[in-house]
């Protein structure tokens, strides 16, 4: 998929007749970031006749709609605004099901949220590629805003940029089941009718399932770009992955592989294998070689003999650690620091759904939000 991924994707040129587009952005406690965004979105490249904001607040207990509404009495913005006020959190998958139920007119619907801020020409590349017939749905890559290229931030990005590769890999032969929810745009008319599961969060990934589904391809667009702020702390960002893979756990157990072409059936194969089994191989792997090193070491200790098998495995033992151990200086040791991160958040994400664990309601990572509006200052 990597290799595929380098493969380029041919975008569609400009259409005379731009889709017209309802911009989605749920919030609930967006007061530090909901201004800039509201900005940030004033200023993308779009006719403005073509576009419509819709915020749904999802009961939200800071001054999150005090800040809306400042800001849409001083706007010099041209497109409409309507807000959807929610009685109760119920979720941001539960907020997206709200919103399913308008049955916009619009050509697409495109949802982003409150702590990313879009490309100047997002909307224009969005457009371009919902011109196509055959695209349902285009999501965006992340870049993370970060002025220091501290630890965190460069395993954040590795990790980040092996995923984008598979998931650009598979836009590029058929579709990705696994959607970037900061920012996702989906054809309007191959969701008409229909609604997610509310009980787990892989809302945006749901989505893309569904336009699969309806016969358009789901793909990721490497230069569809959006901005984020890394989590605050390093637990904050191991948090936040539990809960994304959670979601997608969820999600590949709920989903079957019948309804789709032979591609796309495939991919998402591949990916619920990845999801839901290569994590405990991989777990039992690493617990072998560990083994493996103390059975050696009990070998030697003893002056027992053993073979040149055994000494080959040994070495790609020493060779395994060896890389985990030199992960900050060689590029090969990152990446597998990524994979085995990744790995053993999915089979956590695996145990607690077995354990009824609920993931559709977490806490805002306030730090990082403030960091966002620091660092762009």
């Amino acid at each position: 998929m990597k290799n595929l991924s380098k493969q380029p994707m041919k975008i569609p040129p400009e259409p005379e007749i731009w889709p017209s587009l309802t911009i989605v952005l749920p919030v609930r406690n967006e007061e530090i970031v909901l201004k800039k965004k509201l900005e940030n979105l004033e200023f993308l490249e779009y006719p403005f006749d073509k576009i419509q904001l819709i915020v749904i607040d999802s009961n939200s207990s800071d001054s999150t709609l005090e800040v809306l509404e400042e800001w849409d009495s001083s706007r010099k913005s041209k497109f409409t605004l309507s807000t959807i006020i929610m009685e109760e959190h119920l979720g941001k998958s539960a907020a997206i099901n709200r919103i399913l139920e308008e049955n916009f007119e619009s050509d697409a619907m495109v949802i982003t949220d409150a702590d990313a801020l879009l490309a100047p020409n997002s909307l224009k590349r969005i457009g371009r590629w919902l011109s196509e017939e055959k695209i349902g749905a285009v999501c965006g890559s992340q870049q993370i805003i970060e002025t220091k290229s501290t630890e965190h931030f460069l395993n954040e990005k590795s990790y980040r940029s092996f995923y984008h590769d598979l998931r650009i890999g598979e836009s590029t032969q058929s579709s990705t089941p696994i959607f970037e929810g900061s920012l996702a745009a989906y054809r309007n008319c191959l969701l008409r009718g229909k609604q997610i599961d509310p009980t787990y969060n892989a809302d945006d990934s749901q989505l893309a399932m569904l336009i699969n589904r309806a016969g358009g391809r789901s793909i990721m667009d490497r230069e569809l770009q959006f901005f984020e702020s890394l989590p605050s702390s390093i637990k904050s960002a191991k948090m936040r992955r539990i809960r994304r893979a959670s979601g997608l756990v969820h999600l590949f157990t709920r989903n079957r592989t019948n309804e789709f072409d032979s591609k796309f059936s495939t991919i998402f194969r591949n990916e619920a294998w990845a999801h839901l089994f290569m994590p405990f191989l991989v777990c039992f792997s690493v617990f072998s070689m560990i083994c493996h090193i103390f059975y050696s070491t009990y070998l030697v200790i003893f002056e027992i003999n053993f073979d040149n098998n055994h000494i080959f495995l040994l070495l790609i033992d020493s060779l395994f650690f060896l890389c985990l151990l030199l992960g900050n200086h060689i590029q090969l040791g990152r990446i597998l620091r990524s994979f085995l991160t990744a790995q053993y958040t999915l089979l956590l994400a695996n145990i607690l759904m077995y354990l009824g664990k609920d993931f559709r309601y977490w806490n805002q990572d306030t730090e990082s939000r403030i960091s966002i509006i620091q660092d762009l200052e």
